[in-house]
């Protein structure tokens, strides 16, 4: 939720009709456990990688809170060369992974310089520098990883992102900082341990694992060796880049234009004029002063924002095909639990089709935005080499987004004037008719 930046989503109230039937088979409330991919902002992970395919209810009588999302594999990120039309990687041609070999042995550290230890807490996002994270910590292995790295005083550990497909680590990931735990497993019936604060201070490299056959045995945690990165472009004190500054100051331009060009258009969710005033495209330094890491977890943020109202748009014709199905239909009694729960399998096969079909082309719709706030282009943005990489890499999905927005506006205008055209031939005849 972004009240300061966007004009966000509302729900009318058609959306929520269905809420006021009983949970009787024949009406329209029902929870259906449906396996569908799920897209959480890194803000909202608990704990647990996502991006896997998991059972969830799925509540028919009430709007759809987060976006329901068919995750496919995601191919090597390419740069595509504007210029010449050809594909250029830029450096990054594709998010660099590590394999895990669970049965491979457990190895002692380099000791190389500018390396060091730390516990290693895979999760399915990729987190920016100069966040604030919170996460809920409930497994027994990352228990035990709070406590040891409070007991040594380290207080910090590698986040890294995880393949979906094959469960490879990304090889450059964050440092998590810990500035306060809660122990909450009284208030949670231990179903939670501790909720962490956090800082990201730094990106590092995963050099080697130091204990694979936990991957298997999840037994404790993993921990790695690891190497801190810095920008290859990073200026001597006092000596500024006036290159990069332009580039800097034409990447704010670009950004600026779209929340014009988004205004004019009427697009929903949107940049509101307010976040113009914010936007920052330096280096960035700590959380207060994040830069051009601000500025692409505020476009992170809204990627979310519009994912979840294509998602709330599904789910209200979702809700909609459900009603107009039972109206004519009923279920078997027994398929249905007495809270008004069916699994998706149970449900006629025609309308588990239409279900589908529906999910489809919704998914066709976030992969033809191309803006999947999950989307690995963000960790291939922890990748660059270097921040006039990072704010090239950034500027071309500004400059997509940019041709989009044309596109739309060129659509609108040449149905308005057919539209006008249409009334002036159907308007009165004139008089030497």
């Amino acid at each position: 939720a972004l009240p300061t930046a966007f004009l966000g989503f509302r729900c009318s109230r058609a959306s929520h009709e269905c809420a006021r039937h009983s949970r009787s088979p024949s009406k329209a409330m029902l929870l259906l456990y449906t396996c569908v991919g799920h897209t959480l902002p890194p803000r909202a992970l608990r704990g647990a990688a996502h991006g896997a395919a998991y059972a969830r209810p799925l509540d028919l009588g009430a709007a759809y809170a987060r976006p329901l999302v068919l995750r496919a594999a995601q191919p090597p990120l390419l740069l595509l060369d504007e210029e010449s039309g050809d594909i250029n990687d830029g450096g990054i041609s594709s998010v660099n992974w590590v394999t895990v070999d669970a049965s491979g042995p457990d190895v002692e550290p380099t000791e190389e310089e500018g390396t060091s230890v730390m516990p290693l807490f895979p999760l399915g996002a990729a987190y920016l520098p100069h966040t604030t994270p919170v996460l809920n910590i409930f497994e027994p292995r990352y228990r035990a990883m709070y406590n040891d790295i409070l007991f040594n005083g380290a207080r910090r550990f590698m986040v890294t992102n995880v393949e979906p497909e094959t469960g490879a680590l990304a090889e450059v990931g964050v440092v998590f900082y810990l500035d306060e735990l809660k122990e909450v497993s009284e208030q949670t019936q231990d179903r939670v341990k501790y909720i962490g604060q956090h800082r990201v201070i730094n990106r590092v490299r995963l050099r080697r694992l130091l204990n694979p056959s936990v991957v298997a045995t999840r037994d404790t945690y993993l921990k790695a060796e690891v190497e801190v990165l810095s920008d290859s472009d990073q200026q001597e004190e006092g000596k500024p880049d006036e290159g990069l500054a332009a580039e800097e100051a034409a990447a704010e331009e670009l950004f600026v234009s779209l929340v014009d060009a988004q205004k004019s258009l009427g697009e929903e969710p949107r940049f509101t004029d307010a976040v113009k005033g914010s936007l920052s495209f330096a280096r960035g330094t700590s959380p207060s002063d994040r830069g051009l890491w601000g500025t692409i977890g505020l476009w992170q943020q809204f990627l979310e924002q519009r994912t979840q109202v294509l998602g709330q748009n599904m789910q209200r014709e979702i809700q909609s095909g459900v009603a107009s199905y039972l109206s004519d239909n009923s279920l078997r009694e027994d398929l249905v639990n007495a809270r008004g729960e069916i699994r998706l399998q149970d449900l006629p096969p025609e309308l588990i089709a239409e279900i589908e079909a529906i999910q489809r082309r919704y998914r066709g719709e976030v992969d033809a935005l191309d803006g999947e706030p999950g989307s690995l282009r963000f960790q291939a943005l922890l990748q660059s080499d270097s921040h006039r990489q990072r704010l090239a890499l950034f500027c071309t999905w500004l400059r997509k987004e940019q041709k989009r927005l044309a596109t739309r506006k060129s659509l609108q205008s040449l149905f308005s004037s057919g539209d006008a055209k249409g009334e002036g031939e159907g308007g009165a005849p004139d008089d030497k008719s």
